[in-house]
């Protein structure tokens, strides 16, 4: 790439530290960070993905602020790094990450693998390794990401680019990040093994009386000792009444006998798992037990129906069909779904607004109707589903029969998937 950007992609590094020189290891010395076999060949062909989609847009380069679209371009996370991605990779300058010192032993293998330029610039001051990348590749129409880029940044970046017009773009990533690749659903379906397991061993730890964060603080700690980066987000863990408030913030409340909400995920490779389960702890009272049925019967509608080339606002349909005729549909207030990757919350949504979003195989979308009694109590069942060639696939097995769902001794602990 260096060949055909020359020495002027180097300048920001010199900028960064004129005293001190960059020691680069040998090949055997550097160390691999994040970098599997074969994801060079992934990286590349989401780039030249995106540069289709550019072409329509006609702008000559991307400028890349999102930081998980950093990611998935290049698999490299730096807190205040950018990219830019050329509209043409003739010469092999497809892409630039650029960054800060703070990264620049990390980014070693990004630069001998070739998934990407490196360039080292000065931490918030970045837009000028931008210009000069600009001025050496002839670039005249810079895109920006209007969703991602803040205004105070757009008219810093416009004000530093002098004679490049910036473009504004929506959508051009998000639109390629629906679709999974086989490296992204196996990370996906690693994350999901990992916090069935981790509920499976924090559910052994449960016991009465225990607050919702001190069973939050376990469920995470389980992921993490399986090899989990981190939670996808808090765990959403709603005992009692609390579990009728769809988003409720975990706190000081105890689990008693009685119904226990948790919605949980788990972060692998940058890609996340979500899903939930209802329990009764030591038992299920009754009118929790008679929701938890029509919930359940929602969700298996809606992922029976689940094909390529289904309307996004016709699966929301199907499971707000079985609620309404039971009696709830009322009490069921959110969308059935949404997309699922590296951010937990992604574009498409199943949700009455989305009626002309056709599903597509390599989406990952998440199926959860639910029903929320205020002061009662609420029933949620999630699951993760992959759209396939011809149908779909529940990523994972967790257990979410009703005889599955009842913990006890709760005294004692608790197992999942044991009666």
């Amino acid at each position: 790439m260096s060949r055909k950007l020359g020495v002027n992609l180097r300048i920001s590094t010199q900028m960064a530290s004129k005293s001190t020189k960059r020691y680069t290891p040998a090949m055997e010395e550097a160390p691999s960070h994040g970098l599997a076999p074969g994801l060079k060949a992934a990286c590349i062909a989401r780039q030249k993905k995106l540069r289709q989609t550019m072409s329509q847009h006609q702008v000559d380069a991307l400028l890349v602020s999102a930081e998980k679209d950093i990611f998935y371009l290049t698999s490299f996370v730096g807190h205040d790094s950018l990219a830019v991605v050329l509209g043409s990779d003739d010469d092999g300058a497809g892409c630039v990450i650029i960054s800060d010192r703070r990264y620049d032993e990390y980014l070693t293998p990004w630069r001998d693998s070739g998934i990407s330029e490196v360039v080292m610039g000065v931490r918030h001051r970045l837009h000028e390794s931008v210009r000069e990348i600009c001025q050496a590749t002839r670039i005249k129409r810079l895109g920006a990401q209007a969703e991602h880029i803040t205004v105070a940044n757009y008219k810093k970046a416009a004000a530093t680019l002098a004679g490049v017009q910036l473009i504004e773009t929506t959508g051009l990533l998000g639109g390629l990040r629906q679709r999974k690749d086989d490296f992204e659903i196996a990370a996906i379906e690693r994350a999901i093994v990992i916090q069935r397991e981790a509920l499976t061993a924090a559910l052994g730890q449960l016991t009465i009386g225990m607050s919702e964060l001190e069973f939050s603080a376990i469920l995470e700690y389980e992921m993490k000792m399986r090899g989990a980066f981190g939670a996808s987000f808090t765990p959403i863990i709603g005992a009692g009444s609390n579990s009728s408030i769809v988003h409720h913030l975990s706190s000081g409340a105890t689990i008693e006998p009685g119904v226990l909400l948790v919605d949980w995920g788990a972060t692998v490779d940058g890609y996340n798992g979500d899903m939930t389960r209802t329990f009764g702890v030591g038992t299920m009272p009754k009118k929790i037990r008679d929701i938890y049925a029509v919930v359940h019967e929602a969700q298996r509608a809606a992922i029976e129906a689940i094909a390529p080339g289904k309307i996004c606002a016709e699966i929301d349909a199907v499971a707000r069909r079985v609620i309404t005729k039971a009696g709830y549909g009322e009490y069921f207030g959110h969308g059935l779904g949404h997309g699922l990757g590296l951010d937990v919350h992604e574009t498409p949504y199943f949700n009455d607004l989305e009626t002309a979003v056709a599903l597509e195989p390599g989406m990952v979308m998440t199926v959860e109707p639910g029903i929320y009694l205020p002061g009662i109590g609420g029933v949620r069942i999630e699951d993760d589903v992959l759209i396939t060639e011809t149908r779909s696939r529940v990523l994972g097995d967790c257990p979410k029969d009703l005889g599955s769902a009842v913990l006890e001794p709760a005294m004692s602990g608790a197992r999942l998937g044991t009666h």
